[in-house]
């Protein structure tokens, strides 16, 4: 009698441990909304059922063994919930909850010529500093302010900045890191003539975006995507620099459709919002990924409904999370950016790293650009086609999901997303995957963010295959 008794003190208080461990699993299962109802309502009320017949057991005037066999099972299924909340869908709810709060934290570089001999940025007091009028020039002159007295001088233009510095018109100048970046490669002195004497840190959204008056949803009607990838490594949310890839990813779910658009790096654009010289289309990436956005609005005659943002990083990791990907080369060639590679012409089994070299290939190419973005456009969808036609998702989906914290950036919401998932759960349908590109000749021209001082190499576009592209966007967004 007195052992019935302690086993159903034990039993109540594992039953309530068990019901919190239910409960926790329970509410992430129907906050993340992301399991099709059709596997949902019968999977979970299963698994209620079972609970319930376990607890009535265990509470029952039954034998004792049926009783502890009954506890043990209610405890094991406990515990396995209690792994598969905290393991996958706590790290899932966080992540997509997350995912649309993205801040750029903006470098600003305030650089001097090493001639003048200035070490620190009490140098510079009751000196001339030059910056750049935009959007973050009252906040550098706040954190200016806060430790120098100074005369400022304010300029439109970055080449202003560099050219008042090289002629020692300034005593310093304030400019962005990833623009800094820029110059570096462009002005082959630079780095000997100038130093970095303070680092300011700025926090700001990497896109302002629109009120909508209504919801764009993209799992009824199509949309466009654009994909940037930005020429730098690290976290997504600590560096800004040139969009090297400019894929359109246009997406019609209704008949499954996706045609990716590749638009070369050094194409010869207007930038959107200037004036005067054209640029490098990737230059945009250094003014925000708005001014990449609205540039390339402005070349298709589009409307770009979300963006994606991803670097050199995020490539070699999604790559490696999912095992590798199969890529078909028309020719060997060694990577420029890491001669240890060797990519073989026909099929190629390639960890992140190889396909970044892969990715980022020009030189070994006739058509140099153009067959860089063919080989991007090869990468993402290769990398669509894993995730999407095989169990890869679901087996590495705690490494996937690891490797895309913090690896990109996005205007989609997570509402979004998580219906994405449900429905690509629910249907697992075939997308099939389109490429195209426009085309152009190389030329020297000079720039909007370098100006007249130097010439640069760009891409003169051919407008007969900007045309053909937009007709071909049209075409995938009226299917039905």
């Amino acid at each position: 009698m007195k052992k019935n008794k302690v086993f159903n003190i034990i039993s109540i208080i594992m039953i309530l441990l068990c019901l919190i461990c239910i409960t926790a699993f329970s509410y992430y299962i129907f906050s993340l909304n992301i399991i099709p109802d059709k596997y949902l309502f019968i999977g979970y009320g299963i698994y209620i059922l079972i609970i319930l017949i376990l607890i009535i057991i265990t509470l029952s005037k039954l034998k004792i063994g049926f009783k502890i066999v009954s506890l043990i099972l209610l405890i094991i299924i406990s515990i396995g919930s209690l792994f598969v909340t905290y393991n996958y869908l706590i790290n899932t709810y966080n992540f997509v909850n997350n995912v649309h709060n993205n801040y750029d934290t903006l470098s600003y570089s305030v650089l001097v010529l090493k001639e003048n001999n200035y070490q620190s940025i009490n140098d510079l007091n009751n000196k001339n500093i030059t910056y750049l009028e935009d959007d973050n020039s009252t906040s550098i002159k706040k954190e200016l302010d806060s430790k120098i007295t100074y005369t400022e001088e304010k300029v439109p233009l970055y080449n202003t900045l560099i050219n008042k510095l090289l002629k020692n018109e300034t005593d310093a100048i304030v400019l962005e890191t990833s623009y800094l970046a820029l110059i570096s490669e462009e002005i082959e002195d630079i780095n000997d003539k100038t130093s970095v004497i303070y680092t300011i840190k700025l926090k700001v959204k990497p896109h302002q975006e629109q009120p909508i008056e209504e919801p764009l949803y993209i799992l009824e009607e199509p949309f466009i995507l654009y994909i940037s990838g930005i020429d730098q490594y690290g976290n997504m949310d600590t560096v800004r620099g040139r969009s090297d890839v400019n894929q359109l990813a246009v997406i019609n779910p209704k008949t499954n459709h996706i045609l990716l658009v590749n638009t070369p790096r050094d194409y010869y654009v207007q930038l959107a919002g200037t004036t005067g010289l054209k640029d490098k289309l990737t230059h945009a990436g250094i003014f925000g990924i708005d001014k990449s956005i609205n540039t390339l609005e402005d070349l298709y005659g589009i409307n770009i409904d979300h963006y994606l943002r991803v670097n050199f990083d995020t490539l070699i990791k999604v790559v490696d999370a999912i095992k590798g990907i199969d890529i078909y080369s028309d020719q060997a060639f060694v990577p420029w950016t890491n001669k240890k590679l060797y990519i073989e012409q026909g099929w190629n089994h390639m960890d992140g790293t190889m396909a970044l070299a892969y990715a980022r290939e020009r030189y070994s190419y006739a058509t140099g650009d153009n067959h860089r973005g063919a080989n991007q456009q090869q990468v993402i969808t290769a990398i669509i086609d894993k995730i999407t036609k095989s169990k890869v998702l679901i087996s590495n989906y705690g490494d996937i999901l690891k490797t895309l914290d913090g690896s990109f950036q996005t205007d989609i919401d997570s509402n979004t997303i998580t219906s994405f998932i449900k429905y690509q759960l629910d249907k697992m349908p075939t997308w099939n995957i389109e490429s195209i590109t426009v085309t152009g000749t190389g030329a020297s021209n000079y720039t909007y963010s370098m100006g007249t001082d130097w010439l640069l190499y760009v891409m003169e576009p051919d407008y007969s295959s900007v045309e053909k592209a937009v007709n071909k966007i049209n075409e995938v967004l009226n299917e039905n």
